[in-house]
């Protein structure tokens, strides 16, 4: 078995990141499938095009539209639905990726498939939805799974600082360089400073970042304000948290290693009894002059990466992810609609249960903006869509019930075996869709996003209403027509 994969990323007048981007393709072009032989080749380019930045999977949502499509169509080819051919040749812990690193950690993608799959209900949907009648009105369903490095990886160095600091009165102040954009890096970064002193979320006052005044923790990119930013969080509380017990166990005349802080309290933990309140033992640190203020330090595992060959342990660790869709086809139209959504993402431990589902119900919606509206057309160096009235976004009427399920399988790597959920999310929509379109309709959608025209008619118009380039000519546009 051998896979062979050619890319070329548009990265316009400027090289930016591009070098980067094409380096996750080109270290998951393979998806989560064992594949003994490989040759994977992703070039940028230089055009007269706009240049190019980050967007949330930074080249993976594309290799992963394109792997996922290619599965279902194996899977047609051999005879499977497409969640046997997945789970047949899926990662297990100990598998070998494409680039010749072993899996060592817990490979949870089977769990993410199987739990996405029963929650669609999606064999028995698929096998109905493929054998039913012709209809103005199809329904469908589709699946897609991911593997995804979390953090920087062999990309570069990779390490965060966090400094917290007690106050006399028994408040403490975080802060970080991990920007939060609304993701909610503050709030786990908080959680995790006070869980280890032992104190509620109200003592918490984490300083807005400002990059001159703050110590360094490298950019908010690659899922890492978690795994990064919460390692360094939870190393600086702990510094300081041994000076608490230590203090605590001079005024006490106990040894430390019988003495906890929780719920605000320094507690024997074997007794459980209340020897003092946080304030008073952050009080007798300041008197008895003791630092109450740390930096904290977290540096990735070592990856080992051979650039010129392209081989090597990518990433320290995988986060591991499935989606299922269904939806209904307007065959005369070639209107689609998601009718029922389903994403499992396994996040090492959800910090923050409330946030991790925001972070999948986002990434879901934007996914399928990617995958279904969003488009933005150049010609000679001169973009199309100039406003928002031609660029669509999803709406709230675009989006469908969307059951979020979060798996845990603690990861040492993170804090609290906390790993990542941020950009997984917007990896799997648009190829579950488009897949879901296929099982609707038979009609394989190879360039997205998946709208009127291409549903339809199999193709993209131009402006003028004349056929676009992207495909070549078979037949008038007839012929492209979905078979009612």
């Amino acid at each position: 078995m051998a896979m062979v994969i050619a890319s070329i990323a548009d990265g316009g007048a400027y090289a930016s990141i591009s070098p980067f981007v094409t380096w996750r393709s080109v270290v998951q072009a393979t998806g989560p499938y064992i594949c003994a032989n490989v040759k994977t080749d992703v070039t940028a380019v230089y055009t007269n095009n706009n240049y190019t930045g980050a967007m949330r999977g930074f080249g993976s949502p594309q290799v992963n539209f394109a792997i996922e499509s290619m599965m279902d169509e194996l899977a047609e080819k051999v005879g499977l639905n497409p969640l046997e051919i997945r789970l047949k040749n899926g990662f297990e812990t100990g598998a070998v990726t494409a680039t010749g690193q072993t899996l060592t950690h817990l490979v949870s993608l089977k769990e993410v498939l199987t739990k996405a799959a029963k929650a669609m209900d999606f064999e028995k949907k698929w096998k109905a939805c493929r054998s039913a009648a012709p209809h103005e009105h199809r329904h469908g369903v589709g699946l897609a799974c991911s593997y995804r490095g979390v953090s920087l990886g062999a990309e570069g160095t990779d390490a965060a600082e966090t400094i917290v600091s007690v106050q006399t009165d028994g408040s403490v102040i975080v802060t970080s360089g991990i920007t939060d954009m609304g993701q909610g890096a503050q709030t786990q970064m908080s959680q995790i400073a006070a869980e280890v002193l032992g104190i509620s979320m109200d003592r918490i006052q984490f300083l807005n970042t400002n990059t001159s005044r703050v110590a360094d923790s490298g950019a908010t990119v690659a899922s890492r304000g978690t795994i990064m930013g919460g390692s360094a969080a939870k190393n600086a509380a702990e510094k300081v948290r041994t000076t608490l017990l230590e203090v605590g166990a001079e005024m006490t005349g106990q040894p430390a290693n019988v003495l906890e802080l929780l719920e605000n309290r320094l507690i024997n933990k074997k007794t459980n009894e209340p020897l003092m309140s946080f304030n008073e033992l952050a009080a007798a640190c300041f008197d008895r002059g003791r630092p109450m203020t740390a930096l904290g330090w977290h540096h990735s595992p070592k990856t080992s990466w051979d650039e010129r060959l392209g081989h090597g342990d990518a990433y320290f660790t995988f986060v591991y992810g499935a989606n299922a869709a269904e939806v209904e086809v307007d065959v005369e139209t070639g209107k689609v609609d998601v009718c029922d959504f389903v994403s499992v993402h396994d996040v090492g431990r959800a910090i923050n249960k409330g946030m991790v589902e925001a972070q999948i119900y986002g990434g879901v919606a934007m996914g399928l903006g990617y995958g279904m509206l969003e488009e933005f057309e150049i010609e000679s160096g001169i973009p199309k869509q100039a406003n928002f009235d031609e660029y669509l976004i999803p709406t709230s009427k675009d989006v469908p019930r969307i059951k979020a399920i979060i798996v845990e399988n603690e990861d040492p790597a993170g804090p609290y075996g906390a790993k990542s959920v941020g950009e997984p999310t917007n990896e799997l929509a648009a190829p579950a869709v488009v897949n879901a379109i296929f099982n609707a309709t038979g009609k394989r959608i190879y360039e997205i996003p998946a709208n009127l025209e291409r549903v339809l008619l199999g193709h993209k118009l131009t402006r003028t209403g004349k056929r676009g380039s992207e495909q070549k000519e078979t037949g008038d546009a007839d012929s492209c027509k979905i078979k009612s």
